[in-house]
């Protein structure tokens, strides 16, 4: 259900089948409630959760993305292509393991000729220069 966006908005990141709900939340809060010492702590954690999914699904590199201050951060960019695609960069966090694996091969192939194309028209300062 969720993958019937191709290109995402904030709200279809929450939108997925009750299945799929269960083992990503699962996934989700089980280190919380094991480790939290206090529900709030476990609050916190699913707001940061949901804003982590809001800003990845949301389609915009905002300027205050924490892909622009984490390294291993995926963020809008990197998850749209998974959109877009429906293959590879699976993850919208840890995007090291989607390098681990080469899952975000085609994702950096593209950002490669594109960056080419851009700097062949002009429109990119070249290395060189």
């Amino acid at each position: 259900m969720h993958h019937e966006y191709q290109a995402p908005n904030s709200l279809s990141g929450e939108y997925a089948h009750p299945a799929e709900t269960l083992i990503l939340g699962v996934g989700t809060i089980i280190g919380p409630l094991c480790l939290a010492t206090h529900i709030t702590s476990v609050y916190i954690w699913i707001g940061i959760r949901l804003l982590q999914v809001v800003e990845c699904h949301s389609g915009y590199d905002f300027p205050w993305s924490p892909r622009k201050f984490i390294p291993f951060w995926g963020g809008a960019e990197f998850h749209d292509f998974h959109h877009e695609t429906f293959t590879g960069n699976y993850a919208s966090t840890f995007t090291i393991w989607d390098h681990v694996f080469g899952t975000d091969v085609k994702y950096r192939d593209r950002k490669v000729a594109r960056l080419k194309a851009a700097e062949k028209e002009g429109k990119v300062a070249s290395k060189q220069a």
